[in-house]
């Protein structure tokens, strides 16, 4: 998750927001990664289709295609 987070600037991929890299799940600004296409529609584990997102942003788009969400504030 590093190395994506570090990619990513530490944002989330989802809202834009800020990820504290330093919370644990099941806090909603944890730290998670997101598949941008979900495995279940056929989207790779690759570097290529993950982004880092908060726990709140990725439990929200569940196995749904979406650009953003409202920012997890």
């Amino acid at each position: 998750m590093a190395e994506i987070a570090e990619r990513d600037s530490e944002r989330c991929g989802l809202c834009g927001s800020a990820v504290p890299m330093d919370v644990r799940v099941p806090n909603p600004l944890a730290p998670t990664i997101d598949h941008v296409i979900p495995i279940s529609r056929g989207g790779g584990d690759t570097r290529t289709n993950v982004q880092l997102a908060h726990f709140r942003c990725n439990s929200v788009k569940g196995a749904r295609e979406i650009d953003r969400i409202v920012p997890a504030g």
